[in-house]
């Protein structure tokens, strides 16, 4: 093998090694980036919440707490706008204690739920319908022992 071939060959290699390298690491950043959105703790209340009250996965939308910020565009800014009513009207009624973990909120049509674990190892889920322009109307309320 004469110089320039050898030279053509460890270029190839390198560039051929860069390459790689950026993809994998572009694709374990991307990888990150997606999983920090929602925490575990997130998506194991939502999966304890769907399992306790047997919600139909297929028919509603769940929305976490990150999809209820400004630059999200999960949802429009007035269902954002609602679904934060019925959160404060949750938070009035007393139904968040302190030791709670964050609520999942589950949407479908005019009505949201939302699912609390709380401390004491019981699950609460309110639905609240958000149709009207005023606050949100409490519709049902049911407690059980998170399993």
């Amino acid at each position: 093998m004469n110089k320039r071939n050898i030279l053509k060959w460890v270029t190839t290699s390198v560039l051929g090694v860069g390459v790689l390298t950026s993809v994998i690491l572009f694709g374990n950043i991307n990888h990150a980036n997606s999983e920090t959105i929602h925490s575990s703790r997130e998506i194991g209340i939502k999966d304890l919440a769907v399992k306790n009250f047997n919600i139909d996965t297929t028919k509603v939308k769940q929305l976490y707490r990150s999809d209820l910020h400004d630059n999200s565009n999960v949802v429009s800014k007035e269902i954002k706008n609602k679904v934060v009513l019925a959160y404060t009207e949750l938070l009035r009624d007393g139904g968040l204690k302190v030791g709670d973990y964050t609520p999942i909120y589950f949407l479908e049509g005019n009505n949201v739920s939302i699912a609390v674990e709380h401390a004491d190892g019981s699950m609460t889920m309110t639905k609240f319908d958000i149709s009207g322009n005023g606050e949100p109307t409490k519709i049902h309320e049911d407690s059980k022992e998170a399993k």
